[in-house]
């Protein structure tokens, strides 16, 4: 910190070029020094020093991943002072264009600037074209830069792979895998995408090749390229295969213990969910939010009643998390699958969390269960405050508890109701063939 003031005070003193560029090279990780050149780029008349590309293209990075419209303004700001861009500007660029959702134009003009300057050829420019028409949905401009790129390196291939699957087009990301291999080897990015493509898609024959050219090629397995393995056996169903790859894993982190419990979870192994939790945490690996999600939906599902209340009590007890909407949705899920819908109404009404709709539906869904006519009456009241347009599930739910137990005026009252509000029970569909 005093080397940077000393720095700041010779720089105003001396304008010393060597400062200046010592200055920006702390900036890349120093928010104050940042904020201090931030202030000497944007006046209306910069300093000599800033007129550098160097210096531009230092500013545009640093703002790139945390406030990357104003490195679309550096950059316009660069333009209006005559400044050149080089090769390194537009990667840098177009990597800010890709974390902002409204720089879709920014993007396209800084695309046309490349070919006007020549750029266009150059390899990195080329790739980070790539990333971003994909990030950005636009599979076939990302498609159109590489087909018409005249070299391609395995980050070329990389990213229009991962990027491909990123964005819904899976299938693409697979057809690109398979040309892929007659020109280039894969690397674990490429594969990363190739194995969410396949997880996506749930084709578990697809998934067993895959796994098995990841080992006639002899690629390193990865924590990042095993737990996707783990997660993708599991989307396509085979979670014996699912766990057989957790198992064989050389390496695990809070990301693979956390798939292994979410896939026990969706395929109804709710003990072996938390069999694996404890095991992780024995381990000494503490679980975050997202862990306590899966293993808590396990628990939900599976009818753990003991099981789940011993690991919400411990969230904040033992781990000092605070617990968040979704534990509280799980706990009122599990109760109200128990019966326990009084306990589960009451403990909505303590939560130091407001519940959303999907809380306060989970609990009504659990009163037509088992008939709580009272309790979702109440509940009913809680969700009109709350969305007052209606939805009819709200009301069919409701006018089914009052059928449940033969209060049929009840019920054809909310049914009335529902006409007079201009409420339309959505009708039941199915995927079937008549």
């Amino acid at each position: 910190m005093k080397e940077t003031l000393k720095l700041q005070t010779r720089l105003i003193k001396t304008q010393d070029p060597i400062s200046f560029h010592s200055l920006l090279l702390l900036s890349l990780h120093h928010v104050p020094t940042l904020s201090t050149l931030r202030s000497l780029f944007l006046q209306s008349q910069p300093s000599i020093l800033c007129f550098s590309t160097f210096a531009w293209n230092t500013m545009i990075r640093a703002h790139s991943i945390s406030s990357p419209l104003l490195s679309l303004l550096f950059f316009s700001r660069m333009r209006f002072h005559s400044v050149s861009p080089d090769l390194y500007t537009f990667p840098l660029l177009l990597k800010a264009c890709s974390l902002s959702s409204s720089s879709s134009s920014f993007a396209l003009s800084a695309h046309s600037l490349t070919i006007k300057l020549g750029f266009i050829h150059d390899i990195y420019v080329q790739n980070t074209l790539i990333r971003f028409y994909c990030s950005s949905g636009r599979a076939r401009r990302a498609l159109q830069v590489f087909d018409e790129m005249p070299h391609r390196d395995s980050v070329s291939w990389s990213a229009l792979i991962s990027g491909l699957a990123s964005t819904g087009w899976e299938p693409l990301a697979l057809s690109a895998f398979r040309v892929m291999q007659t020109e280039s080897p894969p690397d674990e990015i490429t594969m990363l995408g190739v194995v969410s493509s396949v997880a996506a898609l749930g084709d578990l024959e697809l998934g067993i090749w895959v796994h098995s050219y990841i080992l006639k090629r002899a690629l390193r397995l990865t924590v990042a390229l095993g737990t996707a393995l783990v997660s993708m056996f599991a989307a396509c169903g085979s979670i014996a295969r699912a766990a057989r790859m957790f198992d064989e894993m050389p390496e695990r982190n809070l990301r693979t213990w956390t798939a292994m419990i979410d896939a026990f979870a969706e395929h109804g192994r709710s003990s072996d969910a938390v069999r694996v939790f404890d095991e992780m945490t024995r381990l000494g690996i503490t679980p975050d939010h997202v862990t306590f999600i899966g293993v808590l939906t396990a628990c939900s599902r599976g009818g753990l009643l003991n099981e789940g209340r011993r690991l919400f009590g411990s969230i904040k007890r033992m781990y000092g998390i605070e617990p968040i909407l979704e534990h509280y949705g799980c706990i009122v899920d599990l109760l109200g699958r128990a019966g326990l819908v009084i306990e589960a109404h009451e403990f909505v009404l303590r939560m130091p969390i407001r519940p959303n709709l999907v809380i306060w539906r989970t609990l009504l869904g659990a009163c037509v269960n088992f008939g709580y006519v009272e309790v979702a009456e109440q509940v009913k009241e809680r969700i009109v405050e709350m969305d007052e347009q209606g939805h009819d599930g709200d009301y069919v739910l409701l006018s089914n508890v009052y059928g449940g137990v033969g209060r049929w005026a009840e019920k054809d009252h909310v049914r009335c109701t529902m006409r007079h509000a201009g409420i339309a029970k959505t009708p039941g569909c199915s995927l079937l063939g008549n």
